[in-house]
């Protein structure tokens, strides 16, 4: 009975080191990942340092020795794998060995064999898939594998016999007990982890769901706020702070009297996180110049955004060394999240800017050969026609004037034709009689809303790219009807048309001119799925050009 108690005594310490392992990020990482050079070095000297404690404080039974050495040995190897548990038990089994005893040599070969053993079972079962029953079953296995080659080897045998009568129950027992206890208490760890992985989770992403509507507009000054308060709420922290790389953008929990929006970072733990890119935690607070405040310890996580740090989110516990593994958790998944919205953010706000620019150069976009070409027409009509001279300059003036207008979105119908029957007049103007143009536009359709440039740049493609090139016979049709609740504009011409290539590039936003591509662009933007633009054309033929958008009229005042 006094052996049992002896062993069950280093068997506590057993699974306290297997509780404080369970607790280690780092150690249940490399318990799922076992095969780096830092893993088989951290797992070998852990748990040959425990074989070899154990073999040290083991029970001398008349110059034998009666220890829980192999329990380290098999933890070795159901944690690290083959190659860990043959490390531990070369060095379990060398130092039981030099302890001397007629039991060395045997228990020095099982020591190995159980090492190998337990990391064989490891590798073809994982530690994921690994339940207590097979720990059982290994421990067993090695208990009697052990006393077989004590009973078979060691000599006297009458020795080796008495002492497995006294010590062979209470070495197995305690050896199955502890083996089975260690895989418990790390897989109870590993579940907790799991857990509180999926609680952070579970957070970040409810996070991430209600911070979504402020930070479309990047990160400012009240989207850093909204965003605080959000997480202060749903994480149920004391504070959250979240800053750019210079100032504080947003805070919100207690002591927000002092941690004021828009005063400079005077964290030095936050210029480090902003220079390394590392997450950083503090237990010393507070750091914020005020001795009664009440922050004094949390976690720094960095904003990130293409590689480089916009900033930063700080999370407050109130109590020293009250921060916990699922609060880091918590903060890493969210500064994660705010990262990539505050990226779409900046995207967003990039291709407004682009999709802006290229609007207003297709605004300013008149061609300047068609605007001395049409100068020059006039010029010739002053003096033979002046009352064409003077229409021909009214309709260069509506073109100049609702390009060069500010045009933010729709417009209507109205305004939008008036731009286009003014270009129509001056291209007839240059065609003569060899241009034929017809248009439909229903009364009841001009107040309808349309984007602005839509028709211009269509019809002046089918102009310049389809028309222009023949030398008779030119016909233009552009039809406007409304149809099952949706506007349809359809621009047809008989001009040289174009190949099968030409028109997937030119619906496939890679042509190297702004306006079809713009078109295209703004359209799909604007309606998405319930636009569809199709164009139609054969070589020699023609080419036909379909809008479809949602009708809507303008509201009234």
């Amino acid at each position: 009975m006094h052996l049992l108690f002896a062993l069950l005594g280093e068997m506590c310490i057993s699974a306290m080191i297997a509780y404080l392992l369970g607790r280690s990020k780092k150690i249940m990482y490399y318990a799922m990942h076992p095969y780096s050079l830092s893993a088989w070095a951290l797992f070998t000297v852990i748990f040959s340092s425990l074989s070899i404690i154990s073999s040290y404080y083991g029970t001398r039974i008349d110059g034998a020795l009666a220890s829980t050495r192999i329990v380290g040995t098999l933890m070795g190897g159901i944690i690290g794998g083959p190659y860990v548990g043959l490390s531990v038990g070369i060095i379990g089994g060398l130092h039981r060995y030099f302890l001397g005893g007629f039991t060395a040599s045997s228990c020095a070969v099982a020591t190995v064999i159980a090492g190998i053993m337990a990391g064989l079972v490891r590798h073809r079962i994982g530690f994921i898939n690994l339940k207590w029953q097979i720990a059982a079953v290994v421990a067993l296995s090695a208990e009697i594998l052990q006393k077989g080659l004590t009973l078979a080897f060691a000599k006297p045998f009458e020795a080796a016999w008495n002492f497995e009568v006294i010590a062979a129950l209470p070495t197995a027992s305690v050896t199955v007990i502890g083996t089975v206890l260690f895989v418990l208490i790390m897989k109870d760890m590993q579940n907790q982890s799991e857990l509180a992985g999926a609680r952070a989770a579970q957070i970040s992403l409810a996070i991430a769901n209600e911070t979504l509507p402020f930070l479309k507009e990047g990160l400012t000054m009240e989207s850093a706020k909204k965003t605080a308060e959000i997480i202060t709420k749903l994480a149920g922290e004391a504070a959250v702070c979240i800053s750019d790389t210079k100032k504080t953008l947003g805070f919100a929990g207690i002591s927000a009297d002092h941690h004021l929006c828009g005063h400079p970072i005077n964290f030095s733990n936050t210029f480090k996180v902003l220079e390394t890119g590392e997450t950083i935690t503090f237990n010393d607070g507070p750091y914020c110049g005020h001795p009664d405040c009440p922050l004094t310890c949390g976690v720094i996580v960095p904003l990130t955004v293409k590689n480089a740090r916009v900033g930063t989110i700080r999370i407050y516990k109130t109590k020293n060394n009250g921060l916990s593994p699922i609060d880091i958790q918590i903060a890493e998944g969210v500064a994660k999240m705010l990262s990539t919205q505050i990226a779409l953010a900046d995207m967003e706000q990039q291709r407004s800017l682009r999709e802006q620019a290229e609007f207003k150069a297709l605004q300013a976009q008149i061609n300047p050969h068609f605007l001395f070409n049409t100068l020059s027409i006039i010029m010739c009509f002053c003096r033979t026609e002046p009352e064409t001279a003077r229409e021909l300059l009214a309709n260069l003036s509506e073109m100049l004037h609702f390009s060069f207008a500010r045009h933010d979105g729709l417009v209507t119908l109205e305004e939008e034709f008036s731009s286009v029957e003014a270009y129509l007049n001056i291209v007839k103007a240059r065609f003569g009689s060899r241009l034929t143009i017809e248009t439909y536009l229903n009364d009841d359709l001009k107040g309808c809303l349309i984007p602005a440039f839509t028709i211009q740049p269509i019809v002046e493609n089918a102009v310049k790219h389809g028309l222009f090139p023949k030398t008779s016979d030119c016909h233009l049709n552009i039809n406007i009807s409304k149809t099952d609740g949706s506007l349809v504009v359809s621009i047809i011409d008989n001009g040289v048309g174009m190949s099968e290539d030409k028109q997937k590039v030119l619906l496939s936003l890679k042509s190297e001119g702004i306006g079809i591509s713009n078109v295209v662009k703004r359209i799909r933007g604007l309606y998405k799925e319930r636009s569809e633009i199709i164009v139609k054309s054969k070589e020699g033929v023609g080419t036909s050009f379909t809008i479809k958008i949602p009708f809507e009229r303008r509201a009234v005042a």
